[in-house]
């Protein structure tokens, strides 16, 4: 027999009043269903409304925002007009968040002991002892070591993964049902994110805690779920059991983000396919389906009607009007009948690459140590590399590896304590100030938050300016035309160049950044971590601009990023670092496909591919 759903949402919709006082209509109609152990996961890009359904659950929404229709009844009970005692009660006890970025989510100046003796004596642990004890419990069960004397460090004494870990020992502290995971690996690397899905797995198998879980990548959702909901513009456009949609996505939007999701199986220079156009601005009445302007197959019944959601074979449902018509003529033509088939991702392109030239960059047994006198951590140990024009080095590891001080090294942002750095053979290891405003100009870097690395207070303009006054870089009166030309090269309206940074979203940040880095004319570009916060479709656009600019500007690319399949793309070679050291290097598919460091493997074996191949426990009965 069918056990009643744990969580019933219907209808639900949310508005946030704007600036203006205008309404912004976040949410629509969405609706699902959760029992108890089962794993939902809701896909889609941001501004999608994953987060804000997430926090409408729990009546959580920031500002303006608000339930303006629709029920969350947890186990029978409406949610959405509950009083605030009642809501107070249901938080954490009955459903736990994990956020996105434990460093914001956690009080820097509080002890992780301090953190969870809060939440359990928040619900009802009066005994100070039994609190400890239980936090000591916890912290074992999310798999961090040593617990009893980790309990007195702070949040920045932890890696990014044990954080992570740290605020699912919290949301758990209630012993809660439902488990809202808002993008819980998105910064991780391969194998600490394979753990916190094991992790999040093992929990919904022992325990029967069923899990919601927010992400943007595919390969997450196939190693996780039983189900996936996929939203676009605030609305369900797909839903259905995960192996369906991820091999046969109905919808034209879901089969955009397959497109766009990078595989580790693909081969060097595959370009990643975006998702043209941009999502639709939901201040304005939406008319329509909400990805028709973006939809190669949209009609014009698609610009004036919304599709309701509906089958579209089988177990899954999908708000298209072609997908419900393929459904039907599929049932009137039988099992054995060959139908239209859905709408597919397009055979991925290759890239014309050139071949890489002479040698720009090279590095002789560099090392860097940070730490005091009692302390000191080895962060660069002898790393040594050459880097071509026209060639990108991927660059992989996990957080702790080293990556990002090498990237800080070349870059003469951090002094080397040892070894040597040539710039077209010439050792610029210590520049003097001249000649490190030199070097500067020649080896430029790219960040990995956009957003965090421009300043808030200046112009597009202004900030893709700078490096032209920094650098001395033509007259004053032309370098307009030079930030206009700049901003057509990363794809972006030269009208731009008169709004600040918060007026962007993500993708155009990133954009923005890339823009002045290339303003003084580099040939060197150091990419930290540049995609690992954006959606796979934005990921896909700035990954094909890089490649672009490469051909093009004959740019020689140092990249580093978490996720293997994206380095694989990119990359003529990837270096792979472990403990501060270079323990593998190689062509990119050579070392994808025959990595002979047991390092390397391992990190290989916890990329998730965006195929659903292992067996999701269903759901347990109450």
């Amino acid at each position: 027999m069918t056990t009643p759903p744990l969580l019933e949402v219907r209808g639900l919709d949310v508005e946030f009043t704007t600036p203006d006082g205008g309404t912004l209509h976040a949410v629509r109609d969405v609706s699902f269903t959760l029992r108890r152990g089962e794993t939902l996961a809701v896909v889609g890009e941001s501004g999608s409304g994953k987060s804000t359904t997430a926090l409408a659950l729990l009546r959580m929404l920031p500002g303006t925002g608000r339930i303006s229709g629709g029920t969350v009844r947890l186990d029978g009970e409406d949610l959405a007009t509950a009083g605030e005692d009642r809501l107070r009660a249901v938080r954490g006890a009955r459903i736990g968040m994990v956020f996105q970025d434990p460093m914001t989510a956690l009080n820097p100046v509080l002890t992780v002991g301090r953190h969870l003796d809060e939440v359990l004596r928040a619900h009802g642990g009066t005994d100070k002892r039994a609190r400890r004890a239980r936090a000591v419990e916890l912290l074992r069960l999310v798999g961090i070591p040593d617990p009893e004397r980790r309990l007195d460090d702070h949040p920045h004494q932890f890696s990014g993964g044990q954080r992570q870990r740290v605020l699912i020992a919290m949301a758990l502290a209630g012993e809660p049902d439902v488990l809202l995971a808002d993008e819980p690996t998105t910064a991780l690397d391969a194998t600490v994110q394979d753990q916190i899905l094991t992790l999040l797995g093992e929990l919904t198998r022992t325990t029967g805690t069923a899990l919601v879980l927010i992400t943007h990548n595919m390969g997450v959702v196939a190693r996780s779920c039983a189900r996936v909901l996929v939203l676009y513009g605030g609305t369900v456009v797909e839903d259905g059991p995960t192996a369906e949609v991820l091999t046969r996505p109905r919808h034209p939007y879901t089969a955009g983000l397959l497109a766009a999701v990078p595989r580790l199986s693909a081969p060097s220079g595959t370009r990643l396919t975006g998702i043209p156009g941009t999502p639709p601005d939901l201040s304005l009445p939406l008319t329509g389906c909400a990805f028709a302007a973006r939809c190669a197959l949209a009609e014009d019944r698609c610009h004036t009607a919304a599709p309701p959601l509906a089958d579209a074979d089988g177990t899954v449902r999908a708000a298209c009007f072609p997908a419900a018509e393929r459904a039907a003529r599929a049932a009137l033509a039988g099992p054995d009948e060959d139908t239209e088939p859905p709408a597919a991702p397009p055979a991925p392109a290759r890239i014309d690459r050139p071949a890489p030239g002479r040698v720009v960059l090279t590095a002789e047994s560099l090392s860097k140590t940070y730490g005091s006198r009692r302390r000191r951590f080895a962060a660069l140990d002898g790393v040594s590399l050459t880097l071509a024009a026209g060639e990108t080095l991927g660059i992989v590891g996990e957080s702790g590896s080293g990556k990002s001080t090498l990237a800080r090294v070349l870059a003469h942002a951090h002094p080397a304590d040892g070894g040597r750095i040539l710039l077209d053979g010439r050792d610029v290891t210590r520049p003097g100030r001249a000649e490190l405003h030199a070097v500067r100009r020649r080896v430029q870097m790219v960040f990995q938050d956009p957003y965090a690395s421009l300043n808030p207070r200046m112009t597009v303009g202004e900030i893709v300016a700078e490096p032209l006054r920094a650098f001395a870089i033509g007259a004053p009166g032309e370098r307009a035309d030079r930030v206009a030309e700049l901003l057509r090269l990363v794809g972006l309206d030269p009208a731009a160049a008169d709004r600040h940074p918060r007026s962007f979203s993500g993708g155009q940040r990133q954009r923005i950044g890339i823009a002045r880095a290339l303003a003084p004319e580099p040939d060197v570009l150091i990419c930290d971590e540049p995609v690992s916060a954006l959606d796979v479709s934005v990921q896909a656009q700035i990954v094909g601009l890089l490649t672009d600019l490469q051909r093009d500007l004959g740019l020689a690319l140092v990249f580093i990023a978490h996720d293997l399949a994206v380095v694989r793309q990119v990359s003529h070679r990837i270096a792979v670092m472990h403990d501060g050291r270079i323990v593998e290097t190689g062509g990119a598919d050579e070392l994808c496909e025959h990595p002979r460091d047991p390092y390397t493997r391992a990190l290989l074996a916890a990329a998730p591919e965006p195929v659903p191949v292992r067996r999701v426990p269903e759901a347990v009965s109450a």
